[in-house]
């Protein structure tokens, strides 16, 4: 599919993109506010309000509040909602139920009324995709005068699917594995990083390891392909090479398993690795188990609407999962993004919309600024890790015997690249904070009232000597993926062009298109894989990262993978595909004439860089911070997108909260430190010790006593960033079947015109 020109910047636009929602619409966050109490808190802390009356009004906001808290308990999407999250999390919810809102308001009580209101401000506020709290929703960029078209169906969502994670699928393959007549039907093979050199094994940053003839020979046919028992029929006692390659495995130089990818294919390649096994009765024992598994999934799947069928339907796969794999449930508890349960759930939004050229020419100039200074970003830090990566490889060649190998420079890289306070990342995100704040100025919140708006056309000439980057640093580094938010009360208002963007995050050198989550809900994933092709070439390098890689997980893989993309085999790793896998160390880096090459064992040539990619992006992905120090920062605006909101920076010491444990004292300590600082009442808080922003309405009791916990739990010198609120609740435009409006935030792809210099 053509792009949409990003007006006459030279950017284009792809004509896929995704409309990020809330499940819960915006107006879920008026649930607590409380104008009345806080108001009759601001006439008693000016010293002109009444005590009594305040107490009134500060009671009738509590108990509305927790009124409000009991309906939210009841309702069946939250409940549904938490029990994917946090089934226990039920057990709360019909205590707040049980006593009613007019329960005493015992520690207990107030510990589970803010859970209620931290799971609630998430569902309505934070634009996630995952579950029918965040359903994906994939939109059409077109060349069309009309800014928007969008088209609600019948019912919020389209599509469910519930999904093993690809960690479950391996343990249950895991335990059949433990029967060693399964064992032999599963595919020996060198681990990914490794290389078999004749009778010796290359190592990263080892000498090679010599092997015995028969080790060497049996390791010769561990391809990954052919099934254990037919590895060792050509030695004389094939019971010596079963012993053999436990052996091997021990020695972290044999993977010997079902060989599952980490991803949605998982459960499809067990299939195919059961149906390899020889034997009939174990064979359908095995079948047997998994279709157990499938069955109790599907049950899962099955119980959508329904929070107390969900949460049997979670607990009884929990229980047979036990049962067949003798494993818990869960990993990693406690941590984010980690996969933690046995499956979970994806969902689409029922929802069509265009997005037409009108709207992306009104933002073109200022997302040229935004766009202009991540090409310098990834030409920078190109640039950067270049230097070090040619320092490293002249040491490796003064010591190298032979050519130097990509698994020996890889390995020393990680730490010169990715750690210690010098790291070109570092230096390269300091530079271009510097140059940020040099092109806006470090503009003052009190002089200004809070907002700065500055002109694109302005900036050019600054733009231009202080982003003078040529090309992308890499081939991904021609794609860019903004987050827009869109603040108008309605769609017709922004039709009218009566709206404000404001940039919630951009994420340089990223794909965000190609996502495990993403991908698979697109109807075209063929069309996507072509325009990657035209945008990247038909092959990349895509690491092959270890299962407990922080991060890794099923739906944060990627998910568009085609036959040319090879697999970086750098460490001990499941899901090494044969046919793609390249294993670091079978690689060699040489210079020609000044440009690192990578050369595989098939004689294919990257650029060194091309190999680093990916590691490269991740390390963008977050980088992108347009941060104006100081400890207030006006709103900024370009043109007619805001880039900063107004940010406010303390402690959490600095806010009077910690050490107030009274109800109504707590609040009014939170209303003292609000006028203080002359906070907007709706504010994003983030505290140093959480990985997330959350929302708070500083007119609530319930949400100041939320804040004064989390803020308990960390220490008084813990930073605290607090920004405004936007959009509001009423500038949420997207609307449902209901008519009821929702957050959200349209994520591009954008293509650079330019592409990167070959001869670096």
């Amino acid at each position: 599919m053509a792009k949409v020109k990003l007006g006459n910047t030279g950017w284009a636009v792809w004509s896929d993109a995704l409309l990020r929602t809330t499940g819960f619409p915006a107006a879920g966050l008026d649930a607590f506010t409380a104008p009345a109490a806080a108001a009759a808190a601001d006439d008693l802390l000016a010293g002109h309000g009444d005590a009594e009356v305040f107490d009134k009004v500060f009671a009738e906001a509590v108990a509305a509040g927790a009124a409000k808290i009991c309906g939210i308990a009841a309702d069946p999407l939250f409940r549904e909602a938490v029990t994917w999250q946090n089934p226990d999390m039920l057990f709360a919810l019909d205590g707040i139920l049980s006593k009613g809102p007019g329960a005493n308001r015992t520690s207990r009580r107030r510990v589970r009324e803010r859970a209620v209101a931290r799971y609630w401000q998430r569902y309505c506020a934070k634009n996630e995709t995952i579950g029918f709290f965040g359903p994906v929703c994939w939109i059409t960029v077109a060349d069309s005068a009309q800014p928007l078209d969008i088209r609600p169906g019948p019912a919020l969502l389209r599509e469910r699917r519930v999904t093993f994670e690809s960690w479950a699928v391996a343990a249950y393959a895991d335990h059949l594995a433990a029967d060693p007549r399964v064992r032999r039907c599963w595919p020996p093979a060198l681990l990914p990083h490794l290389t078999l050199h004749e009778r010796t094994i290359l190592r990263p940053m080892q000498p090679p390891l010599t092997l015995s003839a028969a080790e060497a020979d049996l390791l010769a046919r561990c391809d990954g392909r052919t099934a254990a028992h037919q590895v060792v029929t050509a030695l004389p006692r094939p019971e010596d090479g079963y012993l053999l390659l436990e052996r091997l495995v021990e020695r972290d130089l044999v993977t010997w398993d079902a060989a599952l990818p980490i991803g949605r294919d998982a459960e499809s390649a067990l299939r195919d690795r059961i149906a390899a096994i020889d034997e009939d009765e174990l064979r359908a024992e095995a079948v047997a188990g998994l279709d157990r598994l499938c069955a109790a999934r599907d049950a899962v799947a099955a119980a959508a609407g329904d929070p107390d069928a969900l949460k049997a339907a979670l607990a009884t796969l929990d229980e047979e999962f036990t049962a067949l794999t003798g494993a818990a449930p869960r990993r990693r508890d406690g941590q984010m993004y980690a996969g933690r349960t046995l499956c979970y759930e994806d969902t689409t939004r029922d929802l069509d919309v265009t997005v037409g050229s009108a709207l992306l020419d009104d933002l073109a100039a200022p997302l040229d600024v935004l766009l202009t200074t991540a090409r310098w970003l990834t030409h920078a830090i190109s640039a950067a890790c270049l230097d070090v990566l040619r320092d490293l490889y002249a040491e490796l060649s003064q010591e190298a015997t032979g050519p130097v190998r990509l698994g020996d420079l890889w390995y020393l890289a990680q730490g010169l690249l990715f750690t210690g306070d010098d790291n070109p990342f570092r230096t390269v995100a300091a530079d271009f904070a510097r140059r940020w704040a040099e092109l806006i100025g470090t503009p003052d919140a009190a002089a200004t009232g809070g907002r700065v708006t500055l002109s694109s056309a302005e900036l050019a000439e600054s733009l231009a000597r202080l982003f003078p980057a040529e090309r992308p640093g890499w081939a991904g580094a021609r794609l860019h993926s903004p987050d827009l938010q869109i603040c108008a009360p309605d769609v017709d208002s922004v039709n009218r062009g009566d709206y404000q963007a404001v940039l919630g995050e951009l994420h340089p050198a990223w794909s965000s298109l190609d996502s495990a989550a993403l991908s698979p809900f697109h109807p075209e994933q063929d069309r996507l894989r072509a325009d990657l092709d035209l945008d990247l070439g038909p092959e990349r390098i895509h690491i092959l990262y270890p299962e407990d890689y922080p991060r890794h997980t099923t739906r944060t893989g990627y998910g568009l993978t085609r036959p040319r993309d090879r697999q970086l085999g750098v460490g001990k790793a499941r899901g090494a595909d044969p046919d793609r896998l390249l294993p670091a160390t079978a690689a060699t880096v040489s210079d020609e004439d000044g440009t690192l090459v990578a050369t595989g064992p098939d004689g294919r040539r990257w650029p060194l860089i091309e190999i680093f990619a990916e590691m490269l992006g991740t390390q963008l992905l977050d980088m992108f911070k347009l941060t104006v120090p100081g400890a207030h920062v006006p709103r900024v605006t370009i043109d007619r997108l805001v880039i900063t909101r107004e940010t406010w920076r303390t402690t959490v010491g600095a806010t009077g909260l910690v050490d107030v444990t009274d109800e109504r004292a707590r609040f009014l300590a939170a209303r003292t430190w609000r006028n203080r600082l002359n906070l907007p009442d709706r504010v994003f808080i983030k505290i140093g010790t959480e990985v997330k922003p959350c929302y708070f309405d500083l007119t609530s009791p319930h949400y100041a006593d939320v804040l004064s916990a989390m803020l308990r739990t960390a220490g008084p010198d813990v930073t605290l960033t607090v920004s405004e609120a936007l959009p509001t609740p009423d500038q949420a435009w997207v609307p449902d079947h209901r008519g009821d409006l929702y957050f959200s935030e349209l994520r591009l792809q954008i293509t650079d015109s330019l592409t990167p210099d070959g001869a670096r």
